[in-house]
């Protein structure tokens, strides 16, 4: 496996490693604890809040990975090998990604 397809792939996993996390707060599996969640104190004290706030999340951090995936199928597709797109894109996409879900669940949640 060439470099640029191993890069793909581990940005593939990471994507994919975000979407398995959310599934269970998206089913609300996962009642409020410590260690797992949107955790502060407002959903923390609540569980209704809670369950709301991180079901909100989950689907905001699948949508990400999905685009994220579909930006790495695409890339794999027009055969790219500039490493620019490759990890520069996927840094922006994970890392800017990441900051505007967490943004727009704070944003939700302040709604609630």
């Amino acid at each position: 496996m060439s470099e640029i397809l191993l890069s793909i792939f581990f940005f593939v996993v990471c994507d994919l490693i975000f979407v398995a996390i959310s599934i269970p707060l998206l089913l609300e599996k996962i009642g409020p604890n410590q260690w797992y969640g949107f955790r502060v104190e407002k959903t923390l004290d609540n569980r209704e809040i809670w369950f709301k706030a991180n079901k909100y999340m989950a689907k905001a951090f699948i949508v990400m990975g999905c685009i994220q995936i579909i930006y790495n199928i695409v890339l794999v597709i027009l055969k790219t090998s500039d490493p620019f797109y490759i990890i520069t894109g996927n840094l922006f996409f994970l890392t800017g990604g990441t900051l505007i879900v967490i943004l727009a669940s704070f944003l939700y949640l302040w709604k609630l």
